[in-house]
């Protein structure tokens, strides 16, 4: 940055010289090189703040790009003479820092990325280890009913936050390694398989986290609202009666009667679970030896990796000990651990009537999520001798590697973890952007894609009512495009001035011009009174204090207020010390001094900005006073100069965030959350398509899948870019309301993290559900299905459009839980009626031996298989059904978030089932 800087302010100056040599032999205005230095200035910093947020490598390059106009453009423009050392004296002072900083960091305690990644990488296995201990210890407890202990679930979940922001910063430390030269003993991109297992295994974690959580507070409240047992068997009595009646209804007519329920308090589920304390402790000492078994083998893993410097050894790492050299057995042992528990649950409910209980759904959502863990770790033990050997083959020492990737991709990746570096607002306005344009890359492709795609897809798509939607027009009338050229360069000139880049590049440009005015204004001695009162300085203290949201900005500026009076008094002190440059011994000594506090802000402390700006406003304050006295100033002249100019470029920093787009954090948060639980919405009813078809190699499915696979990761961001806008709420003051409900928001925010994570686990269940259900229990009741999905879109639908506009909520909102309820009973009976089919093995699978000695063995083996394959679609159509129970009770309990947020229209003479 700081070359083509030089080149263009170089170019400038040289014009501005000629002019100026000219003015009287030609006639030209006087002030003309004035007004050449404030446009170039302009079209500078324009371009360099554009730069800076739209590629995140030349975040902190840039600023040093800044100073070359800051200087060059307002000292020396009306000189008729042209110094190239005016260019050049701010250009090499830059490299040799640079240069010296280099040095010092290869060759005391150097740090590379690939260090940093290790490290992230060995904190996300031990964090997975601990949460492993806790389960075991904690969570199922042999003296009394398994997840009882809310006091032990809440432990669990903040134990699993930890693990997440581990896998976090693994995986961008991972990342950041990639673009970086590394001397290690392991490539960084090695570390991209195994990154992504531990990925699924924390989510796999995280799930079996939320149905241990629900679990207990089942538990508990059930214990809470114990009844003499006679009032118990009336009560069971009528539930029988009830149950009895409404499956009459569905079974034998159209008509649909609405059951009446019970209101959703917080997150409790509407289903009793009345069973589910006894169904837990009997499939209790199977799930405890699964624990026990895989606990063992992150052990192993550990042990392995800091063997082979994978990871750094750390304080309690030789407690990490591997007994075999395999595991393969250990680990068929645990899975078949939960098969017997699986068998167990399958018994219990043939020996009761071939029907899916919703009690089941819980205790089957743990056991699929903890299967999934046991198949992702063997996984993991796989990638990690893959991981190991790789090294083995390249020799003992560590290699350096460098970064394989096209330019454009490495100046869009850069570190996010840097002290001082970067704001949270200004890490948000890059992934803002980043967002964006992966959402017009994808729609880039996706029109690609529909171009290319032709007749031979249609003809290969084995659905009779496939349809291309492509060819239709959808796009609505609100947004119609113009019909002539400049409609369409106006409405691309458009979008372009509404991203983030652009509008903070304006503002920063409008600000830095405003400051920088007085040096071109064609007023006599002005330019000389801006450059002997080192004008400049509001240059750099707007530069670093200009953010993107309002209350970033005004916290910045408190910060700069606050730093400014501690660098500029310990410069003084300095200064004060050694009598200017007599005593330069003093100076370096009392620098050395100041700089220990400061740089332990800026770099150990949740305020490095305060660190930084009292570190820069010490080096200037000594600069000038220790340099040649140019302008006859005093020891404390810079001092108070440096406070001035600070003050006042806060001022204008502050006007001018407030009259060009101001943005306030609290209403984009508003905005992306509502945003956000449309687009959860939309997902939702693509996630419950999917299960609706009977074919999974069709074209349909396919493109929906890819389609869902997509948007989930889209969701992830957009749910992250939301959290980090609502922390930036904190910063604004609201001066004619009460304090802003940040709790609520964030308490809505948890939710929406769980609906999410529960239509994830829909569609990772559907997909393990055989054709045969998909035929015979799927696909007949996909008129119920889409009900279910459009209530649950509706519902989230509406409280978007409340929070989008701060309007009211309606009495009553749709209630998803009475069609998923119709959906769930009209499916029970269909299972009860294909239950001996849908056992069946598959024809394959149905070995004959000829033999009449092997036919007790073949028989045996057959009932087995068959036993195996009924406990199987049980819990994958249980665990599956448990995703829409979650889901609808998230959304519910979002819903009284919602409406204490924005408030609900209320009937007087309403009763209370009218409302939500």
């Amino acid at each position: 940055m700081l070359v083509p800087a030089c080149i263009w302010v170089g170019i400038i100056s040289y014009l501005c010289t000629i002019y100026n040599s000219h003015i009287e032999s030609a006639s030209l205005y006087g002030n003309g090189a004035g007004i050449i230095a404030s446009i170039a200035f302009f079209i500078s910093v324009f371009v360099t703040a554009y730069l800076r947020l739209k590629y995140p490598r030349l975040f902190v390059p840039s600023l040093q790009g800044f100073i070359i106009p800051f200087f060059g453009l307002t000292k020396g423009i009306y000189n008729t003479e042209f110094d190239i050392m005016s260019i050049l004296g701010i250009f090499y002072p830059v490299l040799i820092g640079g240069g010296i900083a280099l040095f010092v960091n290869l060759i005391i305690w150097p740090e590379t990325a690939a260090k940093v990644s290790e490290t992230a990488f060995g904190s996300a296995i031990r964090s997975m280890k601990n949460v492993l201990e806790l389960i075991d210890v904690e969570i199922l407890k042999e003296c009394e009913v398994s997840f009882s202990d809310l006091a032990a679930s809440t432990k669990l979940r903040q134990v699993i936050q930890t693990l997440d922001n581990d896998i976090s910063k693994m995986q961008n430390s991972r990342k950041e390694a990639k673009y970086e030269i590394v001397i290690s003993y392991y490539c960084p991109t090695w570390f991209k398989p195994l990154a992504k297992t531990m990925e699924g295994l924390s989510k796999n974690l995280y799930g079996f986290s939320l149905a241990v959580e629900r679990e207990g507070r089942v538990i508990a409240c059930q214990k809470q609202m114990q009844v003499p047992k006679q009032e118990q068997i009336l009560r069971f009595r009528k539930q029988e009666q009830d149950e009895f009646r409404q499956t009459r209804i569905l079974t034998e007519s159209d008509i649909i009667a609405l059951a009446t329920e019970n209101k959703v308090e917080g997150a409790k589920s509407r289903i009793q679970y009345t069973m589910i304390s006894r169904l837990q402790s009997s499939v209790q000492p199977e799930i405890k030896t699964f624990v026990q078994i895989c606990t063992a083998i992150i052990r192993c893993i550990c042990h392995r990796l800091h063997s082979n410097d994978v990871i750094p050894r750390t304080l309690g790492s030789e407690n990490d000990t591997c007994t075999h050299p395999t595991h393969d057995h250990d680990l068929f042992e645990a899975m078949e651990s939960l098969k017997k528990a699986k068998i167990i649950l399958q018994k219990e409910y043939e020996e009761r009537r071939s029907e899916p209980q919703e009690d089941h759904f819980l205790i089957y959502t743990v056991l699929f999520s903890l299967t999934q863990f046991g198949e992702k770790l063997i996984q993991l033990e796989k990638e990690a001798d893959t991981l190991i050997s790789k090294r083995q083959s390249y020799g003992r020492f560590p290699r350096v590697y460098f970064p394989r990737v096209n330019l454009r991709k490495w100046l869009n990746e850069a570190g996010e973890n840097a002290k001082g570096e970067r704001s949270a607002a200004e890490q948000v306005i890059f992934e803002q952007y980043q967002t964006m344009e992966r959402q017009g890359s994808l729609s880039d492709e996706e029109s690609a894609t529909s171009a290319s795609r032709g007749a031979l897809e249609k003809r290969l798509s084995i659905e009779s009512d496939w349809t291309d939607f492509h060819n239709e027009e959808t796009t609505p009338l609100q947004n119609a495009p113009g019909s002539h050229v400049w409609n369409h360069w106006l409405h691309s000139f458009s979008e372009w001035l509404r991203t983030d880049p652009v509008r903070y590049a304006i503002k920063f440009t409008i600000t830095m011009e405003l400051l920088a005015l007085m040096a071109w204004l064609p007023v006599e001695g002005a330019n000389e009174f801006y450059n002997s009162n080192h004008g400049q300085w509001a240059l750099l203290s707007a530069m670093v204090v200009f953010n993107f949201t309002v209350g970033s900005t005004a916290l910045q500026c408190f910060f700069r207020v606050l730093a400014t009076v501690i660098g500029a008094l310990a410069g003084y002190i300095c200064i004060l010390a050694s009598n200017r440059n007599e005593r330069p011994y003093v100076i370096a000594i009392l620098t050395l001094a100041f700089q220990i506090p400061m740089w332990y802000t800026m770099l150990g402390t949740k305020y490095p900005r305060v660190g930084f700006i009292s570190l820069l406003t010490m080096a200037v304050i000594n600069s000038t006073n220790y340099s040649n006295n140019v302008y006859q100033e005093t020891l404390f002249d810079p001092v108070w100069k440096r406070t001035i100019t600070a003050f006042i470029a806060i001022l204008v920093v502050l006007a001018v965030d407030q009259l060009t787009w101001p943005v306030w954090a609290r209403k984009v948060v508003r905005k992306n959350l509502s945003d956000l639980l449309i687009d959860t919405g939309i997902q939702f009813s693509k996630v419950v398509s999917l299960v609706c078809q009977e074919n999974t190699q069709s074209y349909r499915y396919k493109a929906t899948l890819k389609d869902v696979q997509y948007n989930t990761k889209a969701l992830k961001r957009q749910y992250q870019l939301t959290c980090q806008m609502l922390e930036l709420s904190k910063m604004e003051p609201r001066m004619t309301k009460g304090v802003f409900p940040i709790e609520t928001y964030r308490e809505i925010l948890q939710h929406e993290q769980q609906i999410l994570y529960w239509i994830e686990h829909l569609l990772v269940t559907q997909s393990y559900i055989s054709e045969n259900i998909r035929k015979q229990i799927m696909f007949p009741m996909n008129a119920y299905r889409k009900e279910l999905a459009a209530s649950v879109h509706l519902y989230l639908f509406t409280l978007a459009c409340s929070l989008r506009t701060k309007s009211s909520l309606p009495a009553s909102l749709p209630s998803a839980e009475i069609s998923r309820k119709i959906l769930q009973q009209r499916q029970a009976v269909l299972w009860h009626e294909n239950y001996d089919e849908l056992c069946k093995p598959p024809v394959e699978e149905n070995l004959t031996v000829p033999s009449d000695t092997a036919i007790a063995f073949d028989l045996e083996k057959y009932n087995k298989r068959k036993e195996e394959r009924s406990a199987e679609n049980q819990i994958y159509w249980q665990t599956y059904a448990a995703g829409s129970v979650e889901v609808i009770v998230e959304q519910e309990a979002m819903g009284e978030l919602v409406a204490k947020l924005m408030g609900q229209h209320v009937f007087k003479a309403a009763t209370r089932d009218w409302i939500i």
